[in-house]
């Protein structure tokens, strides 16, 4: 009997699964450019605000300190010149007349004088020539008459004052400064005076001296609040070769800076 050899059917065995590749991982390489970027920019908005920051805090240091103002009136040397024996007033000069030094500005009646001088002896004649010249009055300086209180055929009293006159070729200024503000200021230093009625018109002032003691600022310069605080007084002498400034104006000076 003839035995079966039995092969095994290979057709039917199942084929082994052939495994797929694992999922690729995300790469790891950009994420070091990345924190370095991110790095660089923080440090670049760090920078950035501590300029910006320290600007702030020293940018009242870097801008230059301001000029030094002040305020003040301006004022005129007045000579008044007076009588000095009684006498009805003859000639009178009138305000606003400019003058030189040596001009009449009144002359007294002295027809007595001129009488007895006629009658005198040799002598007597020099004495009466110097008791007549007291009835001329003469301007000491040069300059405009700024007040003229007599009328011609008035009678004038010894001591009486006829008339002043004023130096208007130079003003002169007070201005007030705070002491913390005393080193902005120098004798002989050149500063600008400005006033309301020419706008735009600088009109130059020298430091002549400046007040050893403190005072109140006063009550017509400046504001209330001001007028608290105690401030020095600082002598100008200003330029005023066309007259155009008066005596009374109110007038602002301007300080260079001496930083």
């Amino acid at each position: 009997m003839t035995a079966d050899t039995t092969h095994p059917d290979t057709s039917a065995t199942p084929a082994t699964p052939t495994s797929s590749p694992p999922p690729a991982r995300p790469s790891h390489r950009g994420r070091p450019l990345r924190r370095v970027a991110l790095v660089l920019v923080v440090l670049v908005i760090g920078a950035v605000s501590w300029w910006l920051l320290t600007t702030e805090q020293l940018a009242p240091w870097a801008q230059p300190p301001q000029a030094l103002t002040a305020s003040g009136t301006l004022e005129a040397d007045e000579i008044l010149v007076g009588a000095e024996v009684a006498g009805r007033v003859l000639t009178l000069v009138k305000e606003g007349q400019s003058i030189t030094a040596g001009d009449t500005v009144a002359q007294l009646d002295d027809s007595l004088v001129q009488v007895q001088m006629r009658q005198a002896s040799t002598a007597q004649l020099q004495q009466l020539e110097i008791i007549a010249d007291r009835y001329r009055l003469e301007s000491p300086i040069t300059g405009v008459v700024t007040q003229v209180p007599m009328h011609v055929g008035e009678i004038i009293s010894p001591g009486q004052t006829a008339a002043a006159v004023a130096n208007l070729d130079q003003l002169k200024l007070t201005a007030y400064v705070l002491e913390a503000d005393l080193g902005h200021v120098q004798v002989g230093q050149a500063v600008t005076v400005t006033v309301d009625p020419f706008p735009g018109r600088p009109f130059r002032g020298v430091v002549t001296s400046t007040n050893q003691s403190a005072e109140f600022t006063p009550r017509n310069i400046q504001t209330p609040a001001d007028r608290l605080n105690l401030v020095f007084g600082v002598q100008i002498l200003v330029d005023n070769p066309d007259r155009a400034l008066k005596p009374g104006m109110p007038a602002d000076v301007t300080f260079p800076n001496s930083q």
